[in-house]
């Protein structure tokens, strides 16, 4: 786990750079909103969200409690509990903004694609659930119907991200493959939902050659040693959900809003990214 006086040097080197840059952007998208300074500055807001998901914790308004009683000397002051949670979610741009600039930018020509499901509530309470329902539908994955929306990745050997993308959870892999697959150039490894002759000659026009196993009724695809062996190595990605899943708290049903479902999802994306010593690697032939 990475020590927290570490994590929040990483956080605020990229704000100094980065925060003046920022600011303009929400002064030009709504000019009417009054932007003021208040007891934390953005890069402890951000820090907080993240060491949050770092902490194990399951309950925010605990860890909050735990930081106020332990750490207030890390801070000038602490807003109230209604007060930080309001911030988290109006700066879930700034969380956005910080998970791409800690996205993989090495020159690599293996990647591997694969999605993984972000259910808002439990099927039996989708009639109920009204929070989330403008971006939340039912979908249907390996594990069974579920509600709410996906998760769709693109990473690289060393379990980096290359690229992500948020869908609904209806929309079907294959659909965002060419979104996440912009400015990258090599092999994509998929597994067999993102079979598609279409959107394969698409990827091959860009110099991305979409390498899958083949369906039962289709005829067999004949590939390289090297290739097989790096298609076999696609269940590692399935580490990873599982890290951001059961460590770093990345599905939860205590959302109230849009913006915080949002602000909640990058920031255990950053968690992964800046804590995580020991991603699961990919043996590149």
């Amino acid at each position: 786990m990475l020590e927290f006086t570490t994590l929040f040097c990483t956080i605020d080197d990229f704000f100094q750079k980065n925060e003046a840059v920022y600011w303009q952007y929400l002064k030009q998208e709504n000019p009417k909103v009054r932007q003021r300074s208040g007891v934390l500055c953005l890069s402890e807001i951000i820090f907080i969200a993240v060491w949050y998901k770092n902490s194990q914790l399951h309950h925010f308004k605990a860890f909050y409690g735990m930081i106020k009683r332990f750490y207030s000397k890390l801070f000038k002051a602490l807003p109230s509990y209604q007060r930080i949670v309001y911030l988290i979610n109006q700066h879930q741009l700034a969380l956005q903004a910080l998970h791409i600039s800690f996205a993989s930018n090495a020159q690599t020509t293996c990647a591997w694609v694969d999605s993984t499901t972000l259910p808002v509530c439990k099927n039996q309470r989708i009639q109920r659930h009204k929070s989330l329902k403008q971006i939340a539908t039912r979908g249907r994955s390996s594990m069974g119907w579920f509600y709410g929306c996906k998760l769709h990745v693109l990473v690289d050997a060393q379990g980096q991200f290359i690229q992500t993308q948020l869908s609904n959870g209806h929309t079907s892999d294959i659909k965002l493959l060419p979104k996440l697959a912009q400015g990258y150039i090599g092999k994509i490894f998929g597994d067999r939902g993102y079979i598609s002759e279409t959107v394969k000659d698409k990827l091959g026009a860009q110099d991305i050659e979409l390498i899958t196993y083949h369906r039962k009724n289709m005829r067999r695809v004949e590939l390289s040693p090297e290739d097989e062996i790096m298609l076999r190595q696609r269940n590692k990605i399935e580490t990873i959900f599982s890290l951001l899943k059961q460590q770093y708290n990345l599905v939860s049903s205590r959302h109230r809003s849009i913006s915080g479902y949002f602000a909640g999802i990058y920031a255990s994306l950053c968690a992964y990214q800046i804590c995580h010593q020991n991603k699961p690697q990919f043996i590149k032939m």
